[in-house]
């Protein structure tokens, strides 16, 4: 009887810490699924108070009853001694075969377990309805006199982390996580961390005519262009390229292009990234004039720049794609940030730490933890590293040679 109570003991032990660990969002996917005893899974995890109070009661209710019988037993067989005696075996007992050993399983396999016990639990919480209702009204009762706010069932911390490890268990392919990241990142940036800053805008005077702006828009083939009439930071219209080759194929070559311009949409530059794209999608643009408190540019932003923030890099037949790895001298190389360290390992001929399919970006940041400056040196893993193009937000390009050893100089 002792060995059966010892038993129910760790059943409700290890149900405890398959049912709490496993989180809601598996435990509905299951449900879904229609996997055997996922149902009665699914009840409990939208309960989790009402479960708790059930496994406890049954828990206590059998190591109670537990010690009760070892005490009669022991005191049966070694007198006054027994109590103490039964207190000193049982807790040994208690602990290895009621609350070590059943959880440790528990928590190696809670997706199974929890499947196994859930309908055992939920007929059990049935059985001491009246019990788990006391018990659960007064656990209320407690709680609203604290008023402690409820945790969130799961945090963006904690899905990353999550899609992390998918990855290398092989569940989620490498550019599936880096996009989920993205997502989550997005929300985080603004305006002025992705825009292409105001140096590096072509821009035109609205007065010039369409004659006489044509070598350059040829030279410069940007789909939509900022103009601007007595300061090149007031912009004060935007003409779309199409326009312009309608209106030559029309033959109104000495028509100013101000005439076809078009009113820009201006954002502040902290504007969020996630506030920015339902605006453009709102006033169906796919460009926007970034402008400081004074409503002078200081950049510009596109659709493309927003998309690219979520499925990375794009380019069209007009972009020049870098190279991943461009030979200098002195067995000295460009290296792009998002080139995968296994480009470095297969020139140089060694092995970096981190996975093949890791970014140069990732395997530099991992040892900086930021974004280090343009001409900053690291040597990392003998390899002499010279950042050569960053962002506020990303290393673009590195410069990377072999360090050289004694033995290399002998």
């Amino acid at each position: 009887m002792l060995s059966a109570l010892l038993v129910l003991s760790g059943i409700f032990s290890g149900s405890e810490t398959a049912l709490v660990s496993l989180s809601m969002a598996r435990a509905e996917a299951l449900y879904k699924e229609g996997r055997r005893g996922a149902h009665a899974l699914y009840t409990l995890k939208t309960d989790p108070s009402r479960m708790l109070i059930t496994i406890l009661i049954g828990n206590n209710v059998v190591n109670i009853a537990a010690s009760a019988m070892a005490t009669v037993i022991a005191t049966d067989l070694f007198g006054h001694s027994g109590p103490g005696i039964a207190v000193g075996v049982l807790t040994v007992l208690i602990l290895i075969f009621g609350e070590i050993t059943p959880k440790s399983i528990a928590t190696r396999y809670s997706e199974t377990i929890s499947l196994i016990v859930a309908p055992l639990m939920v007929g059990f919480m049935r059985l001491i309805y009246p019990l788990v209702w006391t018990f659960l009204q007064l656990t209320n009762v407690i709680q609203a006199s604290t008023r402690a706010s409820e945790d969130p069932l799961v945090t963006e911390s904690e899905v990353i982390t999550m899609v992390g490890h998918g990855e290398e268990e092989g569940v989620i392919e490498k550019d599936e996580r880096e996009m989920i990241e993205r997502v989550f990142n997005f929300n985080d940036l603004k305006a002025e961390d992705v825009m292409t800053p105001r140096q590096q805008v072509f821009r035109l005077y609205a007065g010039r005519t369409l004659k006489d702006v044509l070598p350059e828009i040829l030279k410069n083939t940007y789909s939509r262009i900022p103009l601007f009439e007595d300061d090149p930071d007031e912009i004060v219209g935007l003409v779309m390229l199409r326009e312009i080759f309608e209106a030559l194929a029309a033959g109104k070559l000495d028509m100013t292009i101000k005439e076809i311009a078009h009113e820009p949409l201006f954002t502040p530059a902290n504007i969020q990234l996630d506030e920015l794209i339902l605006t453009l999608r709102g006033k169906s643009r796919h460009q926007a004039v970034v402008v400081d408190e004074h409503g002078t540019m200081i950049g510009v932003v596109t659709l493309e720049d927003l998309l690219e923030e979520l499925v990375g890099e794009i380019y069209d037949e007009s972009d020049e794609q870098p190279n991943e790895l461009t030979e200098i001298n002195d067995g000295r190389v460009l290296v792009d940030g998002t080139a995968e360290l296994r480009v470095i390992e297969g020139y140089f001929g060694i092995e970096l730490p981190g996975k093949p399919t890791d970014t140069v970006n990732r395997w530099l940041l991992d040892h900086t933890e930021r974004i280090p400056d343009v001409e900053e040196r690291f040597e990392l893993d003998g390899l002499d590293v010279v950042v050569q193009a960053a962002s506020s937000r990303r290393i673009h390009q590195l410069a990377i040679q072999k360090l050289q050893t004694e033995k290399d100089d002998s």
